[in-house]
């Protein structure tokens, strides 16, 4: 988990859902802004997995690897795809860097 202060407050998910801009990866919708102070969420729709606690878990998993990537000057929310939940660690952590290396 994420600190609380690397995470996305609900004011800046308004702002990055209405400003901000949008990239796609194998397993996740990318929505993001340049900011001074880089928080992230990670967002599991009921579609995705229908259990709570799978939701959880990939959220979880989800923040285990884009933890190097926190240095960043962005903020952003990860939405999962369908296919994000078959996915291994490995799989999402080279998923969340190409979106990273989409941006530069």
């Amino acid at each position: 988990m994420l600190p609380k202060n690397k995470r996305v407050t609900k004011e800046l998910f308004q702002k990055i859902i209405k400003t901000g801009g949008s990239l796609s990866g194998l397993f996740f919708i990318f929505r993001y802004i340049n900011s001074n102070a880089p928080r992230y969420a990670f967002v599991v729709p009921k579609s995705v997995a229908k259990k709570a606690v799978d939701r959880n878990k990939l959220r979880r998993i989800g923040y285990r690897a884009m933890f190097p990537y926190l240095s960043k000057n962005i903020s952003g929310i990860f939405f999962y795809k369908k296919s994000g939940k078959q996915a291994s660690f490995q799989e999402i952590k080279s998923d969340i860097e190409n979106l990273f290396k989409k941006l530069k």
